[in-house]
């Protein structure tokens, strides 16, 4: 459903951000996570301070945002300079079966860029690499920036780690 402006093609008066046509997905997701509450019907979230249990609640509100899809591919399947922070190389052919927040580990940052659906190789490289010297304001601005890597950076990355064992 657009927006009044919109559907009568007024993109340029559109401010509610809800059209297909003149916004991307992002501003949609970013949208959507006020709207999420227990019965659909809108509520606002909480503020970071008001939260009790952050982990559970950044968790929760990240699975209704990025449900996991154990037949499709991780998303950094066949990708470099994944993750952000210290990037790393993803898989050959590793299937979505974790949600990771990354490059900014704190649960509650659910925007698009920092929770990716991967699988558990791509989650336990990139946490290998980051943890030991992660520091969360140089990671915040290291951006999650992807791209297509080639058949020999991806097998000499799996030959890598599976020397390391």
């Amino acid at each position: 459903m657009a927006c009044i402006e919109c559907g009568r093609r007024f993109h340029d008066e559109c401010e509610i951000g809800d059209c297909e046509e003149c916004h991307g997905e992002a501003d949609r997701v970013v949208k959507n996570l006020v709207t999420i509450g227990g019965d659909g019907r809108g509520h606002p979230l909480k503020e970071p301070e008001d939260v009790t249990d952050l982990y559970s609640t950044g968790r929760k509100r990240a699975a209704k945002l990025y449900p996991l899809f154990k037949d499709k591919p991780c998303e950094w399947q066949g990708k470099k300079n994944c993750g952000g922070g210290l990037p790393i190389v993803g898989c050959i052919d590793g299937l979505q079966s974790n949600r990771h927040h990354g490059p900014v580990k704190q649960v509650l940052r659910n925007e698009p860029g920092n929770v990716h659906r991967i699988c558990t190789n791509c989650h336990h490289r990139w946490h290998a690499v980051n943890d030991p010297t992660y520091d969360e304001d140089i990671w915040n601005t290291k951006p999650h920036a992807p791209e297509e890597a080639t058949e020999l950076e991806l097998i000499v990355n799996d030959v890598e780690w599976k020397s390391k064992k």
